[in-house]
């Protein structure tokens, strides 16, 4: 990969989180960065999901076994 290319890659990633950190959560990267309550809301609400996740593949598990 040429600098150029890495270039390119690091700045397309950064736009994706950016969006996706704004899309899900409604605050920028830089907010995130700056706020503790922000991050903390965040944090809170991705512990939220992961377990709401957890709940939804146990339960598709159990549905295969039977």
């Amino acid at each position: 990969m040429t600098d150029e290319s890495k270039s390119n890659y690091e700045h397309e990633t950064t736009e994706n989180l950016e969006k996706s950190m704004h899309k899900a959560h409604g605050v920028t990267q830089e907010e995130y960065k700056r706020s503790l309550e922000k991050k903390i809301e965040v944090e809170k609400e991705r512990e939220k999901d992961y377990k709401k996740n957890k709940e939804i593949q146990t339960e598709i598990y159990s549905h295969m076994k039977k």
